[in-house]
């Protein structure tokens, strides 16, 4: 690599043949050097970026002391997460929270922990992205949506100059896994393979569209043969229940329940529940007062797929995935899927606008024949 001097900062060749600019903050000692957010092809044009840098710095459009920020993306980061709100003012739920210092200890923080911010640059965040869990797209996506989302925030508080993060469609991907749709015949016979005990969770999974941990937090006072009211859900955080409302204001909801399910929720408060209107249905053991644990109920899942003609690999969201595809083939809206579901935005349900077009040409063919029948 070549490095030259212009008096303000530096232009570097780079074996690639590009070239890094970068200059010191005045006034700081030691030196703090910050590098333009991405390499350049032409010298000229890295010139152009210093000069730029050095005449917002004497106009006052840039701030030396934001510039100057000695925070390491490690630093910054468990500064974000203590700070972080979601729409509604809350911090990170403990389960968030467990997940994204995972993405970060793991896949951030053994390359950029000890960078500084300022030094980040679109070609090391592109370089360390190629080498990102290639064999795991969907993990891979959501890191990388993390550091991007970490670093937008260090843009706002002017300690960087723009986000480094530039791959183009990083953030998202497709699922390793194609969601499976059952049939109503095979939500049945899910449910029956199931303990009986268990055996409404299915329904409620499929038929209300219920989260795996909406269904475990539900209590008596929640259910009846005519609705379910979703105002809590429990996720599991080194071992321990956490119950807390759902993640926005449209997961509050109440969801009407189909009537070839009701015997079925009638039976299972009878047999099942626990007593009173806060006791559980589906507790750990009998009369218990706590959520049966998901590991638990993992097992019994997989045990009752093995006994039917789903898939091995079925999983309890994919009965939530059902349940909104089917609503979709009988004529429901996208806002009637997106209140159903408890989505806060309709581009979650946009998937299912696919079952609502191929609904709509089956409703088509069956005018053509009955058009045709008619004519005879």
């Amino acid at each position: 690599m070549v490095s030259k001097r212009n008096g303000f900062g530096s232009i570097t060749k780079l074996p690639s043949g590009r070239y890094r600019a970068r200059h010191t903050v005045p006034g700081t000692l030691p030196q703090v050097w910050v590098s333009a957010p991405s390499t350049f092809s032409r010298k000229a044009d890295a010139e152009i970026w210093l000069a730029r840098q050095r005449t917002a710095l004497e106009d006052g459009a840039v701030r030396p002391k934001a510039l100057a920020s000695k925070f390491t993306v490690r630093d910054y980061a468990e500064r974000w997460m203590q700070e972080r709100r979601n729409a509604s003012g809350e911090r990170l739920r403990p389960s968030t929270r467990r997940v994204y210092e995972h993405y970060l200890t793991n896949h951030v923080y053994p390359t950029f922990g000890r960078t500084l911010l300022s030094e980040l640059t679109a070609e090391s965040i592109a370089t360390w992205y190629r080498s990102l869990l290639p064999e795991r797209p969907t993990l891979r996506a959501r890191t990388y949506a993390l550091l991007r989302g970490i670093l937008a925030s260090a843009h706002d508080e002017d300690l960087i100059a723009a986000n480094p993060c530039r791959v183009r469609g990083a953030g998202s991907s497709r699922p390793a896994t194609t969601q499976f749709v059952a049939s109503p015949t095979q939500v049945a016979e899910l449910a029956r393979a199931m303990p009986d005990h268990l055996a409404l969770s299915v329904l409620l999974g499929a038929w209300c569209q219920l989260r795996n941990g909406e269904v475990l937090e539900l209590r008596r006072g929640d259910v009846d043969t005519a609705s379910v009211r979703i105002t809590r859900g429990v996720t599991w955080v080194d071992g321990q229940a956490v119950v807390g409302p759902p993640k926005t204001d449209a997961g509050v909801r109440v969801i009407s329940v189909p009537p070839h399910i009701a015997p079925a929720v009638e039976e299972h408060l009878k047999s099942h529940a626990v007593p009173g209107s806060d006791g559980l249905l589906f507790p750990r053991s009998p009369q218990g007062t706590q959520q049966i644990h998901p590991s638990t109920y993992a097992y019994h899942f997989k045990q009752a797929v093995k006994r039917t003609s789903l898939p091995a690999e079925f999983r309890f969201h994919w009965l939530r995935h059902t349940g909104l595809t089917l609503a979709a083939q009988s004529g429901a809206t996208l806002a009637e899927l997106q209140a159903r579901a408890g989505h806060s935005t309709p581009s979650t349900v946009m998937l299912y606008q696919h079952a609502t077009t191929v609904r709509d040409q089956a409703l088509a063919a069956a005018l053509s024949e009955w058009a045709e029948r008619s004519a005879e």
